[in-house]
């Protein structure tokens, strides 16, 4: 699966229409309702029902993005994803911030008056991959939590000084990756076929490359969007594969286990890791599929005599593994040991998305719709 994406989103690219639909499901109490269009902004900030006052006293600890219920106060630090310029509304000038923490993501809008300059100087305070402390009041925006500041519910936005948060919670990461790296060297170990063992060799043996693979992420928030989730995504493709392979022992095991071992190491130069999960320029623009053709033509090139046909075959794998054009891949597989990677990867980064969709909904529902399984899931 492709970390590329981002799986929010307003339905539509018009700030003023976001603004509406939220001032409106505030003004109801609830969370739903169809969404408001009017090209008239309704005045910001409107505060949920329950009264929100200077004199509460700020929550202590670290608030957990995933953990936010709408009506909850909101005083703790996130890292900045990205932010949206400075907009006008009725009441004055507005902007959007989007943060995270190893929990999740979330959006901050802050409501200021009608002076454009001090709501202008504190969007300049911080930047992207700066850490926020944010205080404000949670709502909901289309059964999705966001944060509400304002000089009326007592709100503030604050850059946070380094040393002054803790990175792990704002970036998760996999645990052992020591001993995943020995799984990945044992696996390494078992190709028999010595210009696949020499390729693999030329990454994995190179501390550069694997001490990178070990950090990188697999992607930003649908599967494995952890430090060391590149590692743990390969693992288990690798697992899954290798299942497929004892059930189908017709099928070439070496070229299985080294596609599958390689099929994301275009993702080593994708993605970088700050106090957030991001792609790099080359990822977005480019993309991993690519890169990692690139990378595995130069690491082949490296290796003397390594057959043509087998060169090829690799390179198909990798070109293929999303499985579908409109998926991402250049090519169908169409080979038996490109389509068992495939879904191998399939398998693994859908099953893992949709227990992190269980795992994280914030509902007393028994389902939950996902619009990009394009399936309801059940949750309990």
């Amino acid at each position: 699966m492709s970390g590329r994406g981002p799986p929010w989103g307003y339905a539509s690219s018009d700030a003023g229409t976001a603004i509406e639909h939220t001032a409106v499901c505030q003004l109801r109490g609830r969370a739903s309702g169809p969404p408001i269009v009017k090209r008239v902004y309704t005045p910001m900030p409107i505060t949920h029902p329950r009264k929100v006052t200077r004199d509460m006293p700020a929550t202590k600890g670290k608030q957990m993005a995933k953990d936010l219920k709408p009506g909850e106060r909101v005083d703790s630090y996130f890292s900045v994803a990205y932010k949206k310029p400075v907009a006008e509304y009725r009441y004055g000038h507005m902007f959007e911030v989007r943060v995270a923490d190893n929990s999740g993501q979330l959006t901050v809008k802050y409501w200021g008056d009608e002076d454009r300059d001090s709501v202008q100087k504190l969007y300049s305070s911080f930047d992207k991959d700066d850490v926020i402390r944010v205080s404000g009041e949670a709502a909901d925006y289309r059964n999705q939590v966001e944060v509400s500041v304002s000089k009326k519910n007592g709100g503030t936005l604050t850059k946070v000084a380094e040393g002054g948060y803790d990175v792990s919670e704002l970036v998760p990461t996999v645990d052992d990756l020591p001993g995943k790296r020995e799984r990945l060297l044992a696996f390494v170990g078992t190709v028999e076929e010595p210009h696949m063992r020499a390729l693999l060799e030329s990454f994995f043996m190179e501390e550069a490359f694997i001490s990178r693979f070990s950090t990188t992420p697999a992607s930003i928030q649908l599967h494995s969007a952890a430090i060391g989730g590149l590692m743990h995504h390969t693992l288990n493709v690798v697992d899954t594969a290798l299942e497929i392979v004892r059930q189908h022992p017709e099928l070439d095991k070496d070229l299985v286990i080294t596609g599958a071992l390689l099929h994301d190491i275009g993702k080593v130069r994708s993605f970088r890791v700050t106090t957030h999960i991001n792609h790099t320029p080359e990822g977005n623009l480019v993309g991993h599929i690519v890169i990692g053709d690139e990378e595995l033509m130069s690491h082949v090139a490296e290796v003397e005599g390594f057959p043509e046909d087998l060169a090829m075959k690799l390179r198909h794998i990798l070109l293929s593994h999303h499985g579908k054009r409109e998926w991402g891949s250049p090519v169908d597989p169409m080979t038996p040991e490109a389509l068992a990677v495939h879904e191998a990867d399939d398998t693994d980064a859908k099953v893992e998305y949709m227990i992190a969709r269980r795992r994280d909904a914030v509902t007393e529902d028994d389902w939950i719709w996902d619009g990009r399984l394009g399936r309801i899931i059940y949750l309990r």
